[in-house]
């Protein structure tokens, strides 16, 4: 039996205006054949799956295949042209967002996403710069990348609540 979780149900159809351009996500598969990521990775990344499952409440079974796969939902960037293509104008992005917040929420993150974040809060970066790029840098004469202010990194983080659960997910390193 599918449990529906109708928090999420209806989150996700406020995102469409209503909901009612939902029916029309049944026919179409669009995002799927523009979405670089899907066309890349296939069955492994798939919007439209993303927006009808959460569309229908289908909380547990997402969460489930991002525990089998985080692909599922984290392979999402962002581009946005699943949105620019959408002839139902349905915010896809918008809705993947909103499940990678969920998924958050409920601490069903990979444990990629808090290492990135930590590693942001910690360096206000991704990938932090290294001795031998800055070398580099100063060899082909383009200079040293600008001073990434850590301590409003910070404050962003804080503001966000991810240090939130970034303090569970080290919590849970060290016990």
């Amino acid at each position: 039996m599918v449990n529906i979780d109708l928090h999420v149900k209806r989150d996700v159809l406020d995102l469409m205006i209503g909901g009612e351009k939902i029916s029309y996500c049944f026919q179409c598969g669009k995002c799927n054949e523009v979405c670089p990521v899907h066309h890349r990775w296939g069955s492994r990344y798939n919007p439209r799956d993303l927006v009808l499952f959460s569309a229908l409440g289908y909380k547990d079974a997402l969460f489930a295949a991002v525990g089998r796969d985080p692909f599922a939902l984290w392979g999402c960037t962002a581009c946005e042209t699943c949105d620019e293509y959408c002839p139902s104008e349905i915010p896809i992005t918008d809705i993947i967002c909103y499940l990678k917040n969920a998924a958050v929420a409920a601490g069903a993150t990979p444990e990629f996403y808090p290492e990135s974040a930590r590693t942001i809060r910690d360096n206000g970066m991704a990938i932090p710069v290294q001795d031998a790029i800055n070398k580099r840098r100063e060899k082909l004469g383009i200079g040293l990348p600008p001073k990434i202010p850590v301590d409003e990194v910070k404050i962003i983080m804080e503001a966000t609540g991810i240090n939130k659960v970034l303090g569970k997910k080290e919590e849970e390193g060290t016990a």
